[in-house]
């Protein structure tokens, strides 16, 4: 199974992304680092790999609220946040596609519910929207993971990314 894992830069004037941390702990996939940009973090993600090459494409944010790692199972079609983007865009109750309605991921994650938790609300920040794309696309191969707060711990990013691996395996035995 190929398997293709994006991480994100940081933004906010944070010095690190858990995101891109954590992926330094990843082996034996692909990676690409996206910038914190609303739609150009797709555009940019399409023009740099060729998504049908991947079985597996799994898309990492931070969410330094939340406690725990999970796996996003819809995104929603609108884009709305107070904080500018990293060029500096503020979307404020946008939609992504004009005549698009929520999606839901197609991958089949029966597999992997016992070990990691599973959310319905991946925000309407950029990974939603870059999520959203995703899903629009690839549906059937897209998955999007929040990495929690990791308070700057290397033996926490190492734990995320075990259990990443955790989710890599159990989704290429279904």
């Amino acid at each position: 199974m190929k398997v293709l894992i994006t991480a994100f830069k940081p933004f906010n004037n944070q010095t690190n992304n858990y995101s891109l941390e954590v992926l330094k702990y990843i082996k034996e996939v692909d990676k690409i680092i996206l910038d914190v940009c609303y739609d150009e973090c797709y555009k940019y993600l399409k023009e740099n790999k060729n998504l049908n090459n991947y079985d597996l494409i799994i898309a990492m944010g931070e969410a330094r609220m939340r406690n725990d790692l999970m796996i996003e199972v819809n995104a929603k079609n609108i884009s709305s946040c107070s904080l500018p983007d990293n060029s500096g865009i503020i979307k404020k109750d946008e939609k992504i596609i004009n005549d698009g309605y929520d999606l839901k991921t197609l991958v089949n994650l029966d597999t992997v519910k016992d070990v990691v938790k599973l959310s319905n609300d991946a925000g309407k920040f950029v990974c939603n929207n870059l999520y959203y794309h995703l899903l629009a696309d690839y549906p059937f191969k897209s998955i999007f993971i929040h990495i929690p707060n990791c308070n700057d711990n290397h033996e926490e990013y190492l734990k995320h990314a075990n259990l990443i691996n955790k989710i890599i395996d159990l989704i290429k035995r279904d």
